[in-house]
């Protein structure tokens, strides 16, 4: 079955995932009732031409630890009430969605000269390390991902520190996204993205009001060796 492949795959992917063992990954299989007679699901040569919607894929449900949750929710309604009262959890997922997809498409273009102005200079320069060493040209060309491809992203731990000098806010994020990809033969294939990325804003004053990356790490990039039954 699909979902135990997948969670095969998460738990070899744990250590990385989740610092904590009580972290709790469950998986929905969405079209439970569509059955592929055990064969790769093969499309007709004009399907992009005629039909372009994908089967959907798997739903994926996080459940993270009940502490870890709690203290993050409170780190971010301390935020919103001392330092930036114009902060909502909802903007800031909706913007680092959109952030990670970007970034995402980048690699996928191999185009990192646009980085610049999305990454600090420590990450950026780390994430074109990745991309020309750790990288392969398959895993760049499944890379790129829509809004719609993220099942899980949450906010692993949120710091916030001020001095004399320096006043700043980083937000750990893990993304497990999930697409189908269409290889030559018409078989269809799912793909496993996994990230980490953290978000810093930099609050002094007269500073930019924008969140920048100041991680990306890809984490797992694969095709899945069995086509959905």
């Amino acid at each position: 079955m699909l979902p135990k492949l997948i969670a095969n795959i998460i738990r070899k992917e744990l250590p990385k995932l989740s610092s904590k063992p009580n972290h709790v990954i469950r998986f929905i299989r969405s079209n439970q009732n569509k059955r592929l007679n055990g064969q790769p699901k093969r499309l007709h040569p004009n399907f992009r031409k005629y039909n372009t919607r994908l089967p959907k894929t798997p739903d994926l449900i996080y459940i993270p630890h009940v502490m870890r949750w709690l203290k993050t929710k409170f780190q971010f309604k301390y935020l919103q009430k001392k330092w930036d009262p114009d902060f909502t959890e909802g903007a800031f997922i909706y913007g680092s969605t959109k952030a990670v997809c970007r970034i995402t498409e980048i690699i996928a273009d191999d185009k990192p000269e646009q980085l610049d102005e999305l990454l600090t200079t420590a990450a950026r320069i780390k994430l074109e390390l990745d991309m020309r060493t750790r990288l392969t040209k398959g895993q760049r060309a499944i890379i790129r991902l829509k809004p719609e491809d993220i099942k899980i992203l949450v906010p692993m731990t949120v710091s916030m520190s001020s001095d004399e000098r320096q006043k700043d806010c980083k937000v750990l994020m893990r993304v497990l996204a999930l697409k189908w990809i269409q290889q030559p033969n018409g078989a269809l294939r799912l793909v496993l993205v996994a990230l980490q990325t953290e978000f810093l804003r930099n609050y002094n004053e007269g500073a930019s009001q924008d969140w920048t990356i100041s991680a990306f790490d890809i984490m797992e990039c694969a095709v899945l060796s069995q086509a959905p039954h």
